[in-house]
């Protein structure tokens, strides 16, 4: 015979569990609930709304019970009241009846006597306090939701007298510009909470800038270490940013605010960063604020102009930024697409709707998107434009003969005029569009002035000094204006002093095709050496005597022309 199974055994509850469960009973008890007004703001009286067990646990006499498990056990074992499935929300069984003080006339019947020094009637209508705890953004924790300081309408508290002798003190003109501004690069610091996404940018920037970043040496500083210490000492006790001497050679390095900001938005950033609009106005504004400091505790009150202007960019940057990124997909357009595939620009051939390949994965189900553009479509797409926007002379010569590429050329342009499309562009592409549809449907033309100018940039830093002595190709003739069709919804994405680094193809009559955008860039483009040097610290190359086996050396020696430098390597920066 089986042996009789043993009832499980209960488990012993928390000594505190009654005097929790009364607890609580008495806050959603017909006694209290009507004339508690924080407690009806929860529940929302008669509604019977569940209640944050959270909430409840940061009441007075709730507080000395813990951990909050034990609360939410006690109530569970409640006769009165219900705990959700979740564990996390409470409330009454049987929802409240009769009047309470959210009620408008609660306190106008006379029948109902109140002290006023213990409640005060409740100012109608009464909002409802929220349960559940504020949802916040991904990634973000309810402590990086406070304010850091670089908020765009965050301003610095007034300092104290005392503050201001310090800060007197510490950025004194007299003193030279390398020690103030690593004060107030710790100082900035320490009035801003440096959250991960201000901190990437700001030690980057800083890097760009030429100023080193090592942790510091010793270990952080204590109250007692800190008492005998001034705000200057302690500020470069806890400094980890180090301006090098050698920063103050100015063949090499010079003081440019704005030059090293216009480098870092428009060169650096979209390089590392892409064109997010959040991480676009971060940066602005990482920059901005620390400008912001420097202007206002003058701490180098002779750069104030360049300050100003720096200060400016940060505006411009952030609206920029966000346009190149979309005039960069826009751009070439419909019509100098087509004009590329037919002439054979950097398009042609690279239609694949009736690719073999292409067909053979359509067939199997796959969802190919087509690239490219068919030659017939892309010469419906010319001709129509040329017939609508060109001249009486050139479209006599595309009838006549087929029409050769005069020039091929590759060089920056920067945009000069946009002009959208007219009334009777529009018109009459519409009309078109009238024997066209549905197969293609063809936007009206603007124009897009551009002129030339030179890109410089890395890709000509290194080249030989022997045969390039000013360290740059032979520039193209900067000021010559070429003119542009391009779709009103691709003109809508560009601006004014916009560059880009493009392929130009010169037609027969003088219809010029832009044929490639390979990169969009802010109007105050700049590149700096400053990014090499960040990277990899580049080395100036030569060649010495002990490094040549005897032979050369002699052979040299003996009438070559070619000379070694007996001297150590030197840094070029």
């Amino acid at each position: 015979m089986a042996a009789p199974t043993e009832p499980p055994a209960v488990e012993a509850e928390h000594p505190d569990a009654p005097e929790i469960r009364r607890q609580v009973e008495y806050y959603f008890s017909d006694e209290n609930l009507p004339t508690d007004l924080h407690m009806l703001q929860c529940c929302g009286g008669r509604k019977n709304l569940p209640v944050s067990i959270s909430r409840i646990c940061g009441f007075k006499k709730m507080r000395g019970f813990k951990p909050k498990s034990i609360v939410h056990a006690a109530i569970r074992k409640s006769a009165f009241l219900v705990v959700s499935e979740d564990g996390k929300q409470v409330s009454r069984k049987v929802p409240l009846r009769g009047p309470c003080a959210l009620d408008p006339d609660y306190y106008k019947d006379d029948k109902i006597a109140y002290a006023p020094r213990a409640r005060v009637p409740a100012v109608q209508p009464v909002p409802l306090l929220p349960q559940k705890a504020r949802e916040l953004p991904p990634g973000m924790t309810k402590n990086m939701m406070k304010p850091t300081g670089f908020e765009d309408a965050y301003i610095e508290s007034p300092i104290t007298p005392a503050e201001a002798k310090d800060e007197e003190a510490m950025y004194d003109p007299d003193k030279h510009f390398v020690e103030r501004i690593e004060i107030a690069i710790q100082r900035f610091k320490q009035k801003r909470k440096m959250h991960e996404a201000y901190s990437n940018i700001f030690n980057k920037w800083m890097r760009f800038g030429g100023i080193e970043s090592a942790p510091r040496m010793f270990g952080g500083l204590s109250q007692k270490d800190m008492a005998g210490m001034d705000a200057e000492e302690i500020a470069r006790a806890r400094a980890v940013h180090q301006v090098p001497w050698d920063r103050e050679d100015t063949k090499h390095w010079v003081v440019d605010f704005t030059g090293v900001g216009e480098a870092f938005l428009s060169s650096f950033f979209p390089a590392h960063y892409g064109f997010n609009p959040q991480q676009i106005k971060t940066a602005c504004q990482v920059l901005r604020s620390f400008y912001n400091y420097l202007i206002y505790h003058s701490v180098c009150p002779e750069h104030r102009a360049d300050l100003d202007k720096a200060r400016k960019l940060c505006d411009s940057a952030e609206t920029e930024l966000s346009k190149v990124y979309t005039a960069g997909l826009a751009l070439p357009g419909a019509f100098n697409t087509a004009a590329s595939t037919i002439f054979g620009g950097s398009k042609a051939g690279t239609y694949t709707g009736n690719m073999e390949w292409a067909v053979k994965l359509r067939e199997e189900g796959v969802d190919l998107a087509e690239v490219g553009v068919m030659d017939e479509e892309a010469r419906i797409t010319f001709r129509t434009a040329l017939a609508i926007m060109g001249t009486d002379e050139q479209q006599a010569l595309l009838d006549t003969r087929a029409v050769k590429i005069m020039k091929d050329e590759s060089f920056g342009l920067e945009v000069v005029t946009i002009t959208p499309s007219s009334q009777l562009t529009r018109e009459m592409f519409a009309r078109q569009n009238g024997f066209t549809a549905p197969k293609l449907h063809l936007q009206p033309l603007g124009m897009l002035i551009c002129r030339s100018f030179h890109v410089d940039d890395f890709n000509e830093y290194d080249l030989p000094k022997d045969k390039y002595p000013n360290g740059r190709l032979p520039e193209t003739g900067d000021g010559k204006q070429y003119e542009f069709w391009v779709e009103d919804h691709a003109l809508e994405a560009c601006f004014v002093g916009m560059k880009l680094d493009a392929r130009i193809l010169t037609l027969e009559g003088g219809i010029t095709i832009l044929d490639d955008v390979r990169e969009a860039m802010c109007s105050f483009y700049k590149w700096l050496p400053n990014e090499l040097w960040m990277n990899r610290h580049p080395k100036e190359v030569v060649i010495r005597n002990k490094d040549v086996d005897e032979d050369e050396a002699k052979e040299d020696s003996d009438g070559g022309e070619e000379k070694f430098a007996d001297d150590e390597s030197v840094y070029g920066e």
